[in-house]
């Protein structure tokens, strides 16, 4: 293989939130990142439409890129417009502050269904429809463009969320509906069930990654990739790209020599933490760095916490650098 990807997708570590005392030691991860060289690209789905399109955007479009990686309903008839995705979250409001929570919270399809039809009904007079849903999101179109700035949910998990509200000129039109989203879900049946069952509410929809509809072309050979993203899996349909089976291990993916192969590691989603972030360490990165040295892998790029960690062969056998603890590199 000429190049492995390998993008955290979902693991973003402020500089104060955790300790390496706190957080798995990562040996192989470690190693990788202390002895490559490292950049600062910033978002990777930024990155990633910049390393294959050419383009450079400063608001991504996230929503409408991602509903390409399924069949998706249109909401009205013909009528164009802007997509966003709407996060079902757990907010919990103290004196004064409201943090969401640690983990990342979902709705099954049935409920989806009971909040989705419910949301129409209430919000249509307002320009917002929701549709297809995943277990992780729902498409919210408007036919009115929103000029806002927003955030990625998983970039908020266990903090303060007033400095990652939308932003910009019509930023507020977004937060109103958040507002009215809480207020509407506050006490709603789907949550009086999910206390029940001794599940968090979901009393929040965040509102992120919109844009109108764009038409992107790769300016060069695709990379294979074997993911189950949503976002790259739609952008690589609308660039006509191979797209593999999710490999669960290294060792599961098969490629030709002059292969370049992205990857991508979810870890909010896992129950324990710590113990994704092991068997990672375990099924990637140790296999990784021993394909390096024996010369199976020529190079391998980590995109992490908005870091891009380039490691070659050689660097592999760069045993005088001390090695770091691999949250040392990465906040």
């Amino acid at each position: 293989m000429h190049e492995l990807i390998l993008i955290f997708t979902d693991l973003y570590i402020a500089e104060d939130a955790a300790s390496p005392q706190s957080v798995p030691a990562l040996p192989a991860l470690s190693t990788l990142v202390t002895r490559g060289e490292v950049q600062n690209p910033g978002d990777w789905r930024r990155w990633v439409l910049r390393e294959v399109a050419g383009r450079d955007v400063l608001r991504v479009p996230v929503a409408s890129i991602s509903r390409h990686a399924s069949l998706c309903e249109e909401a009205g008839n013909g009528t164009k417009h802007d997509w966003w995705l709407a996060t079902p979250v757990h907010l919990d409001a103290g004196l004064t502050h409201v943090h969401m929570s640690a983990r990342p919270v979902s709705l099954s399809s049935e409920e989806w269904r009971t909040v989705g039809a419910e949301f129409n009904r209430l919000f249509a007079v307002d320009d917002f429809h929701l549709s297809t849903a995943t277990d992780v999101a729902a498409f919210l179109a408007t036919s009115n463009p929103i000029e806002a700035n927003t955030t990625d949910p998983t970039r908020v998990l266990g903090q303060d969320v007033e400095p990652s509200l939308p932003t910009g000129p019509e930023g507020k039109r977004l937060r109103r509906l958040m507002t009215g989203v809480q207020m509407w879900l506050h006490d709603h049946p789907v949550n009086q069930a999910r206390r029940q069952r001794g599940e968090p509410a979901v009393n929040g929809f965040w509102i992120w990654g919109g844009g109108p509809e764009s038409e992107f072309f790769s300016v060069g050979p695709l990379p294979r990739l074997a993911s189950a993203d949503p976002y790259l899996v739609g952008l690589w349909r609308l660039m006509k790209g191979r797209v593999d089976t999710e490999a669960e291990h290294f060792d599961a993916l098969v490629a030709p020599d002059r292969d370049r192969v992205i990857v991508t590691l979810e870890c909010t989603r896992s129950f324990d933490l710590a113990q994704r972030l092991n068997e990672i360490d375990r099924h990637w990165m140790a296999p990784v760095l021993r394909a390096l040295r024996d010369g199976r892998l020529k190079s391998v790029a980590l995109h992490l916490n908005d870091r891009l960690f380039r490691v070659s062969r050689f660097d592999a056998f760069r045993f005088w650098r001390t090695r770091r603890h691999w949250l040392e590199a990465a906040a």
